[in-house]
């Protein structure tokens, strides 16, 4: 993987308090507009500092597939016992995120997805892609543990789970402010 020069564009600064946010869903947008939203989380920061973290397991409205439940282990079992409606993700989400001067994730055009998905709205000008700005314009994406492996990030947790792959994307947002993206 080649590291896009770093731009100075976040002027080496943190956002006071901003959020990094993730999405387990049923399948892939693009490929299948009846995916619906799993899992949703996000990890709050002040600086560099975590200071809160939120996640739930939310009702799909579609059946969720094998492939899915193998690569999340997310079961339509623990959907049941403790999952929310798209509503209740919604207001949660909402609260978690108000006061956030930015909103970061790995993968921001699926997250906008997912947040959409809820009825969530982020502003463009609130938004940051790890995936997209880490890699020159011609360059493959990185996958979140390739951009992990890539800046020797530590993930903490399970993978494909939204809360560590949220604040994963967190780590990796830290990093890139540190090395003048």
């Amino acid at each position: 993987m080649n590291l896009a020069t770093p731009t100075g564009i976040l002027k080496r600064t943190l956002p006071t308090r901003w959020a990094a946010i993730d999405f387990e869903t049923t399948g892939i947008w693009s490929r299948d507009p009846s995916t619906g939203v799993i899992e949703a989380a996000a990890v709050v920061y002040e600086g560099s500092r975590e200071v809160s973290s939120w996640s739930t397991l939310v009702y799909p409205e579609t059946v969720l597939p094998e492939f899915i439940i193998s690569l999340t282990r997310i079961t339509p079992e623990m959907i049941d016992a403790a999952g929310v409606d798209r509503r209740v993700a919604r207001a949660q989400m909402t609260d978690v995120l108000r006061g956030c001067e930015r909103v970061v994730a790995h993968n921001m055009g699926f997250d906008l997805q997912g947040l959409r998905w809820l009825g969530v709205f982020i502003p463009a000008s609130k938004q940051f892609c790890t995936m997209v700005n880490l890699v020159p314009e011609n360059e493959k994406w990185p996958k979140l543990s390739e951009a992990v492996d890539e800046l020797g990030i530590v993930v903490e947790g399970q993978p494909h789970r939204a809360e560590t792959d949220a604040r994963t994307a967190g780590r990796i947002f830290i990093e890139m402010v540190r090395r003048g993206y």
